[in-house]
C-alpha cells in the first residue's frame, strides 16, 4: 500500500470494515450480558478479542504506509474505549 493508495479511499473503506466488525462484536458481547449465558458472553468475548485485534492490527498498518482518516481514528479510539469499560465492568462483576 502505498500513500496515494491511502488517497484513494480503498485502505479506508478496509479500516471503516474492521471497525464495523469491532463495533458489531462489542454489541454482540452487551447483548449476551444482558442475557447471562456463560456460553454466549464467552463466545461473544471471543469473537470481540478477535475483531479488536485485527482493526488494531489493520489501523497500525494504515498509519505506518499513510494515515488513518481522522473520523475512523476517532470511532476506534471510542470503541476501544468501551472495551476497556466493559473490561472493567467485567473484573468488577466476577469479583463480587
Amino acid at each position: 500500500m502505498t500513500v496515494s493508495s491511502v488517497a484513494d479511499g480503498a485502505p479506508a473503506a478496509a479500516l471503516e470494515a474492521r471497525l464495523v466488525l469491532l463495533e458489531q462484536r462489542l454489541a454482540d458481547l452487551n447483548a449476551a450480558l444482558c442475557a447471562p449465558r456463560a456460553d454466549a458472553v464467552e463466545q461473544a468475548a471471543a469473537g470481540l478479542q478477535e475483531a479488536l485485534a485485527g482493526a488494531v492490527d489493520h489501523f497500525q498498518r494504515a498509519a505506518r504506509q499513510g494515515g488513518v482518516p481522522p473520523p475512523l481514528r476517532r470511532r476506534l479510539a471510542l470503541a476501544s474505549g468501551e472495551v476497556a469499560a466493559q473490561r472493567e465492568a467485567l473484573a468488577r462483576a466476577t469479583a463480587a
